[in-house]
């Protein structure tokens, strides 16, 4: 595989005018009859010959074979790309290049074959920079853009559609109006991603300005509206929300657009809803439901049905509701899998403490939070599959680079030998020389590493820390311990145990959906600094993720570690947090124990099996009234005979004595607040 070396400037390839004007309207037809573009490009094939220029053909085959996978005719497709490619290494142009490897990232990446898909992206980058057809400007730097933001590098993804933008802005093409709406939606999207909501909703304000100008981006308009309401509901502005989802509405209704209806009348009910304006909710509920019912759309008769039961449940309907809301959660899971039932399931323990069914909301509790780790370590082993891809696909790059940089010495060296007699008298000087330039490619390499060192050591602490709170993060536990492991091995057996302190904030769902997601992230950092400030230069403080803390106390006993649980249920609960205007009367529950616990070896009861006991004891805290912790004290018959009902009912160990727990309360509530 040989890379193009890209000179500063570059000439556009060579086209065939008449056949691109062709493939441009092949183009627009595909997004609005996809029979007749197929049509047309069999029309176009013969006029394809030996004499057409190489980027004319290149295009032609980069839509065909789109055409060819999309019927699964995976191996002719495969013929075109590599045709391509080999068209590519023999003229060496940028443009050819960046769209060759467009294409065969998209392929690699729509048949699931990742870590080639990986492989592309860093030449494609290269290439898109220096790229000078606005057409295939936009789709390299759009195709690596929507990459990115699969990665979750969204602040990389954010520049590539920045980039994408940028290479049509002057662009004269009748596609330029739509690729623009486009890429203002995607930008608006990811700084909605990356919570820069000033700046997502400034670029959704541009975009309605300018496709309401425009009769042919009139359905941008709709879309337009809607995430704007998404946005608003984000911050917390329901009246404004409400607005703008009533606004996409009407231009659904204007444009007979089925499906963004029935969805701005669940979103509009959804405000409602949450208004507690129960009528208003149910008529646009129902609304949605028969138009998921008329298009037999299984995913808007489950969210309509979902909501209406929740409407019956705030109406003191509890039963019928509550079933109607279980039986839609299972029907989510079978349509999108467990990820889609989180949030529904939080909706139904909101329902069950609304109908005071306390136990039936522990357990749906405890279900999101089974589900919710299961979740979070599929995520873990996807993201290490991910950056071992990366991985790979840099070392290989890395040594096609050295394999060319070994050619490009041998060949200097030959050089150098040939010239050696012809410049015999210039030794001395050519010495004096060579040791300048040593010096000074010496201090340049210094100077290189250095900064690579700086870029490292910022990324290593990135991947330790949350990036909201600044606290440590779950990845930084596992590394944490297994150096804690390795240590203890090698010194003797401490004197004194750890302590571990796992709690979580009461009714933090209620903060996020009264006050905003910004009030929650305020939460958030506020007790991050407080149980910061409260620990030890020893001691360690993680963000378990979402309102969940960790504390690590080194070096003491129950008695201490009792007395800094009570310390930090008051530091939480004794003072408000401040949000703009509003006193936030925050409190939090935790469980906790010593480590090691009741004298146990790793072997036997391993740290996340103690953090297990820990969480069930959260989870008392949890189901008996919340601001309160309880902590394991130690264990009334041999762990080997109790293990099992330990770890999974262990309200019943506690009842049946087989094992001791202190409680700690937490300070009284300010009603006024």
């Amino acid at each position: 595989m040989l890379w193009l070396t890209i000179s500063s400037v570059q000439a556009a390839p060579e086209v065939d005018a008449k056949l691109e004007e062709e493939l441009n309207q092949y183009l627009q037809l595909t997004t609005s009859d996809q029979a007749a573009a197929e049509v047309l490009l069999q029309k176009i094939a013969p006029k394809i010959t030996a004499l057409t220029p190489i980027a004319t053909k290149v295009r032609y085959n980069s839509y065909l074979s789109t055409t060819l996978s999309a019927d699964k005719k995976y191996q002719e497709a495969d013929q075109l790309l590599q045709q391509n490619w080999l068209w590519a290494e023999q003229v060496q142009d940028p443009d050819i290049w960046a769209e060759v490897l467009a294409d065969h990232l998209q392929e690699s990446w729509g048949r699931g074959e990742n870590a080639k898909a990986v492989s592309f992206l860093e030449p494609l980058l290269q290439y898109a920079a220096k790229a000078t057809q606005h057409r295939v400007q936009y789709y390299a730097w759009n195709t690596a853009a929507r990459f990115q933001s699969w990665q979750g590098k969204y602040e990389l993804a954010l520049a590539s559609f920045h980039q994408a933008y940028a290479g049509i802005e002057q662009d004269e093409n009748p596609r330029t109006p739509f690729r623009k709406m486009y890429l203002k939606a995607s930008i608006a999207n990811l700084h909605g991603s990356l919570r820069n909501y000033p700046l997502a909703l400034k670029t959704i304000q541009e975009g309605l300005a300018e496709s309401k100008k425009n009769p042919d981006l009139a359905s941008y308009v709709t879309d337009f509206y809607t995430q704007e309401g998404y946005l608003l509901v984000d911050v917390g502005e329901l009246d404004a929300a409400l607005h703008s989802y009533q606004q996409g509405l009407s231009w659904a209704i204007k444009q007979n657009n089925d499906f963004a209806e029935a969805t701005l009348q669940n979103n509009i009910g959804d405000i409602y809803l949450r208004q507690r304006k129960l009528d208003l909710a149910t008529s646009y509920f129902e609304k949605s439901l028969a138009f998921g019912v008329s298009k037999q759309n299984k995913a808007t008769i489950a969210l309509s049905t979902f909501n209406l039961g929740y409407v019956k449940v705030l109406q003191g309907d509890y039963a019928q509701g509550i079933a109607q809301m279980q039986a839609m959660i299972k029907e989510f899971g079978d349509l999108n899998g467990k990820a889609d039932s989180l949030a529904y399931l939080i909706e139904l323990a909101d329902a069950l403490r609304f109908a005071k069914q306390y136990q039936a909301e522990a357990e749906t509790l405890r279900q999101y939070n089974q589900l919710s780790s299961e979740i979070f370590q599929s995520d873990r082993e996807k993201q290490l599959n991910q950056l071992q891809e990366e991985f790979s696909a840099k070392e290989k790059t890395k040594e096609i680079a050295v394999l060319t940089q070994q050619n490009q010495l041998k060949a200097v060296e030959i050089e150098r030998q040939n010239l050696q007699q012809e410049v015999t008298m210039l030794v001395g000087i050519v010495v004096a020389l060579a040791s300048v330039l040593l010096f000074l490619l010496y201090r340049k390499v210094r100077q290189a590493n250095l900064k690579l060192k700086e870029v490292n050591d910022k990324l290593a602490y990135q991947s330790l820390r949350d990036p909201l709170t600044g606290l440590f993060n779950r990845r930084s536990l596992l590394e944490h311990m297994e150096r804690r492991q390795i240590s203890d091995r090698r010194a003797a057996a401490p004197q004194l145990t750890d302590g571990f302190i796992l709690l979580d904030i009461d009714f933090f769902k209620h903060i996020n959906d009264h006050y905003g997601h910004a009030a929650g992230d305020a939460v958030l950092v506020e007790i991050a600094k407080r149980l910061t400030a409260l620990t030890r230069n020893d001691d360690m403080v993680w963000r378990w993720g979402g309102e969940e803390f960790l504390i690590l106390l080194r070096k003491v006993d129950m008695a201490a570690l009792t007395q800094f649980t009570q310390r930090v249920l008051e530091v939480i609960g004794a003072n408000s947090i401040t949000f703009g205007k509003q006193q936030l009367q925050v409190t939090a529950s935790a469980g906790f124990l010593t480590y090691p616990f009741a004298a146990l070896d790793e072997q036997t009861l391993s740290w996340p099996k103690a953090l297990q006991l820990a969480d069930m004891a959260l989870y008392l805290g949890k189901i008996h009234g919340r601001n309160r912790a309880y902590g394991l004290v130690q264990l009334n018959q041999p762990y080997q005979q109790i293990a099992a009902q330990l770890e999974t009912d262990l309200s019943a160990a506690i009842e049946l004595g087989l094992v001791d727990v202190v409680l700690v309360e937490g300070p009284a509530k300010d009603e006024r607040l």
